[in-house]
């Protein structure tokens, strides 16, 4: 196999590896501290949840924190692999899958921005 295309499936294998360890160790750890203390937590609309109480969840090692950190990590994993792949395809100068990976990285953007309007 080319230099290339190795180094780019290693920058994207290591990615979703490492993004599928971290959301999984967060949510067992979450399920554990859960199982320790059982709390009810509404799922509805009137959730929500400061970046503050976040961090100071995760410091904290609160079930809750701890599975949408999870949760988080675990949408963001295939995004990240995306602008690895583009930044990959950089280094390695190839224009055209360049292109291919910014439209994809251009159309998560957008599709995110377009939700955060309202407009989906």
């Amino acid at each position: 196999m080319p230099e290339a295309p190795r180094n780019v499936y290693t920058v994207v294998h290591r990615a979703l590896l490492w993004g599928m360890v971290a959301s999984t160790v967060l949510y067992a750890l979450g399920v554990v501290r859960a199982l320790q203390s059982p709390v009810v937590i509404p799922l509805d609309h009137a959730f929500h949840l400061s970046w503050a109480q976040a961090w100071s969840g995760l410091a904290a090692l609160d079930p809750t924190a701890l599975m949408l950190a999870a949760t988080v990590i675990l949408i963001l994993t295939p995004v990240a692999r995306v602008v690895l792949a583009c930044i990959a395809f950089a280094v390695d100068r190839d224009r055209d899958f360049v292109l291919v990976t910014g439209a994809v990285l251009a159309v998560i953007v957008l599709t995110v921005i377009l939700g955060r309007l309202g407009l989906h």
